[in-house]
Order: C-alpha cells, then sequence, then structure tokens
C-alpha cells in the first residue's frame, strides 16, 4: 500500500483573477496548477490539459442545507465522495491508482454565503507535473 497525503484546501473568498478560474466556476474536465497558498483559495491558474499542470478536476458535487456541519464532517463527507468517484472518471483503482485526490470545500464563513459546492481533482502522487487528461487513463 502506498504512502498518501491527503490535500485538504479550504476555498475562501471569492475574487477572480483574469488568469485564473473562480473557485466557484470550476468544472470537471478542467485542468489547473497549484495557488501560491493553499490556505485561502479564490481562483486557480486554469492551464489547457494538454500542457503540464498540477491538477485536474474529476468532480463537483454540492453538500445538502442546512447549519454547518462543521469541518470535520465536510472534509469526511468530501474525502468519501471524491474517493467515490475517483475509479469512474480514471479508470483505475484508487488504491493501485499512481494518482491521488486533494479537494476544495466550503468553510464555515463560504457557507453562510451559501456555498455548498466540494471540487475533487486529482494529481500525481509522485508530484510530477500531469501532461494530459487523466479521465480514463487507468493511472
Amino acid at each position: 500500500m502506498k504512502n498518501r497525503a491527503l490535500m485538504l484546501v479550504p476555498a475562501f473568498v471569492v475574487i477572480a483573477a483574469a488568469c485564473g478560474g473562480n473557485v466557484f466556476d470550476l468544472e470537471v474536465g478542467q485542468c489547473f496548477d497549484d495557488p501560491n497558498s493553499f490556505d485561502e483559495v479564490s481562483d486557480v491558474p486554469i492551464v489547457e490539459c494538454v500542457e503540464p499542470h498540477d491538477n485536474e478536476i474529476y468532480e463537483v458535487f454540492d453538500l445538502p442545507d442546512g447549519d454547518y456541519p462543521g469541518i470535520d464532517s465536510v472534509e469526511e463527507t468530501s474525502q468519501q465522495a471524491c474517493l467515490a468517484s475517483f475509479e469512474v472518471f480514471v479508470g483505475s483503482d484508487y488504491a493501485t491508482s499512481a494518482l491521488d485526490i486533494g479537494y476544495l470545500y466550503p468553510t464555515s464563513e463560504t457557507w453562510r454565503s451559501g456555498d455548498r459546492e466540494v471540487v475533487c481533482m486529482v494529481y500525481d502522487l509522485s508530484g510530477s507535473k500531469l501532461t494530459s487528461t487523466v479521465r480514463g487513463s487507468g493511472l
């Protein structure tokens, strides 16, 4: 079994950048490079998937409405849902894949503004840049 470090990335304030993609507008199949910091993420540098890139979005879903369930619950729900959709997108089992997952999720602050969206992303476990889409790649 390989060692995995799960990247937990909170989505914070919306500040769109001309060269980036607003985290509230990201879609499945988009590729992007890591932002300068993962402490507060509002936009990410979008890259064509045929160019070297750090991450590819493979699932986007909303958490149920209601009171903010707490960071532990949001992280657990995000992780489980992202793991469940990994094989369908990549075409291989997560446990044997050369890829790892990360996700952007709402904080208590963004929840108050109506944010319920979780964005699941995949990246190369070795830290190398991806050079094409991983959709159906079996990596």
